[in-house]
């Protein structure tokens, strides 16, 4: 049995992505795109329409017990994909919008946008074990920076979390052929879909299965709801115009902090993300200066803190950091708080 989850911020460069890792990634994204092929619309049955949520499904054919393929469509007003982003993938904000999600932590990162991970999902019922999922995730940016898919698809992590080591801890691994977040720029909105296929595995009642397939598309619709409530949190401005390579310093790893205000939870609403320093250099990150972060506060940690300036301009929602030199080789935090 092997479940030894690493620390997410032990690294200090990129890991090259194993080639299994790749192919997956590879054979979900041509999923995603035969499933939101348009000349294929006719073969998702439509499910109806709740919260502006729109859903779909397609049964499995091989096997009408599993969880369909399911879709949610809706549209997220005055949005940008970056903002809807950065409501998405965080796990302190997965909370908000996912009532199945329990904890997920990064193993490995392969570059800024790539990343293998654990999840754990509570127990749909009281009479099923809970799920975990071992995976890999990539989000893609197109060149003008006005759509981001989110690809995830499970692989095999022995070394970190094997299937044994699932079922010990009263989990049983699912399988997640694939999940895809699509966000496209809409004039001033954002066209937000979600489509996943997953095998959950194990004995399930059929009610569960229901559940399931409806509960999971209608989380489009309650990230939308999470953005108008709580607003976004802090993202790389370069994504907004696609620019993907637009620092050299080494993205390690972010966490979002909810509290309740006391010194036990370290406040509320409190965001950090580690870096590793590569030489002189220059990012810049925006905020949201409405609803998260009305009021902000920025301080910088770590090894280079001494060699790291971080320059907050409230009205703008711009966090402008400059890396000197004399950080090489050393890490650093930026931590976010009201």
């Amino acid at each position: 049995m092997t479940l030894d989850l690493p620390s997410p911020q032990r690294q200090d460069s990129y890991l090259p992505i194993p080639a299994e890792y790749e192919e997956a990634l590879q054979k979900a994204q041509a999923q995603f795109e035969e499933h939101n092929d348009p000349a294929k619309e006719s073969e998702w049955e439509d499910a109806g329409e709740r919260e502006d949520v729109k859903l779909f499904k397609k049964t499995n054919p091989e096997n009408a017990y599993d969880v369909p393929i399911v879709k949610g469509v809706t549209l997220v007003e005055n949005a940008t994909p970056s903002q809807v982003l950065a409501v998405i993938q965080q796990p302190g904000m997965r909370k908000k919008w996912d009532p199945r999600f329990d904890a997920a932590t990064q193993l490995e990162r392969y570059d800024a946008q790539t990343y293998l991970f654990y999840t754990y999902l509570k127990s749909p019922s009281y009479f099923v074990w809970a799920r975990d999922i071992v995976g890999v995730q990539r989000n893609k940016v197109s060149d003008s920076g006005d759509r981001i898919t989110v690809i995830q698809t499970s692989v095999a992590a022995d070394q970190y979390v094997d299937e044994a080591g699932s079922y010990s801890k009263s989990r049983t691994r699912a399988t997640l052929e694939v999940s895809a977040w699509d966000l496209v720029q809409q004039g001033s909105d954002t066209k937000l879909e979600y489509v996943v296929k997953i095998h959950l595995n194990g004995s399930l009642p059929t009610s569960v299965v229901s559940m399931v397939a409806t509960e999971t598309p209608m989380c489009v619709g309650r990230v939308r709801d999470v953005y108008y409530t709580n607003g976004h949190l802090p993202y790389d401005a370069a994504q907004d115009k696609g620019d993907k390579s637009s620092t050299n310093t080494i993205l390690v790893y972010s966490e979002y902090e909810d509290g309740d205000g006391t010194e036990a939870t370290s406040g509320e609403k409190r965001w950090t993300i580690w870096y590793h320093a590569t030489g002189e250099d220059s990012l810049k990150l925006k905020f949201d200066n409405q609803r998260l972060y009305p009021s902000l506060n920025v301080a910088v940690e770590g090894d280079a803190a001494s060699d790291v300036t971080a320059d907050l301009d409230q009205e703008a929602g711009i966090v402008s950091v400059k890396v000197a030199e004399a950080a090489k080789g050393k890490g650093f935090s930026l931590v976010f708080t009201p």
